[in-house]
């Protein structure tokens, strides 16, 4: 991934990737951008598990955002990750540094 550079900054010593329940509060759809074999993660999290990946351009549906590891790509940092869906099969989270307009601007319950 040309550009892109992840800066990891978690809490704790073990991230919680399971526990990040996510409901459709947004419901507005964007792109992945910045980037190919994006990863869908179990939770907000660099080293949570990916579900699968999307290249650049993926439609996705945002859900609601949360807050996780710092990652920063092509010169934007931030620490919100959005939960999204593609095909209504594939979900996770992703960095909100990868999507269009940077996510959802909706915060899950």
């Amino acid at each position: 991934m040309t550009g892109v550079m992840i800066v990891s900054t978690q809490t704790s010593a073990s991230a919680n990737c399971t526990s990040h329940i996510a409901t459709l509060v947004d419901g507005t759809s964007g792109y992945l951008v910045n980037g190919s074999n994006v990863n869908f993660r179990t939770g907000p999290h660099t080293s949570c598990s990916s579900r699968g990946l999307g290249q650049r351009s993926t439609y996705v549906t945002y859900y609601c955002y949360t807050r996780g590891d710092t990652v920063t790509a092509n010169g934007v940092t931030l620490s919100t990750w959005t939960m999204v869906h593609r095909d209504g099969q594939l979900y996770g989270w992703v960095s909100d540094t990868l999507l269009v307009n940077y996510g959802s601007p909706k915060l899950c319950p």
